[in-house]
């Protein structure tokens, strides 16, 4: 009589397959972060440059009287330094676990779901983190949705 053992042959390289991908994907965020730390620059700019896109086409889409379309567009340029602050901490905090998320649905052959509340929020593990990571990475201090002002220049 046959008899099978109890545990299936290709569990242990499944589970080292999916350690290994987890701490791959991990990587990607960890390099994707630096990559927005170094390029704050570069996302100033297109953030300004989208302010400016956006800010002309909504004047000009939802406001029909002329002058006051004029006043629009004058207005954004005294609104437009704080967007943008705004703007670079949502980037600095977010585009690293979308970007991953995104990369990873690119790469795999399941699809990812990534719902409306977690794009909007930025709100999502792409990899799951043990406790033990959890606690290593922990911020310091409690991550406030304000940012300080000193950290914004």
């Amino acid at each position: 009589m046959l008899t099978y053992s109890e545990e299936p042959l290709e569990a242990k390289p499944v589970a080292a397959e999916e350690l290994k991908k987890q701490e791959r994907l991990r990587d990607v965020t960890l390099l994707l972060q630096q990559i927005v730390e170094r390029e704050e620059v570069a996302l100033k700019l297109i953030i300004d440059s989208l302010i400016d896109v956006g800010s002309i086409n909504y004047a000009n889409n939802k406001v029909h009287n002329p002058p006051l379309n004029k006043i629009m567009k004058v207005l954004v340029g005294y609104i437009k330094p704080v967007a943008r602050m705004v703007a670079l901490y949502w980037l600095k905090k977010n585009l690293p676990d979308l970007l991953t998320a995104w990369l990873e649905s690119k790469v795999s052959f399941e699809n990812i779901v990534i719902n409306e509340e977690e794009a909007l929020t930025g709100d999502l593990e792409t990899v799951p983190v043990t406790k033990a990571e959890g606690e290593m990475f922990a911020p310091k201090e409690p991550i406030n949705t304000i940012p300080k002002m000193n950290d914004l220049t």
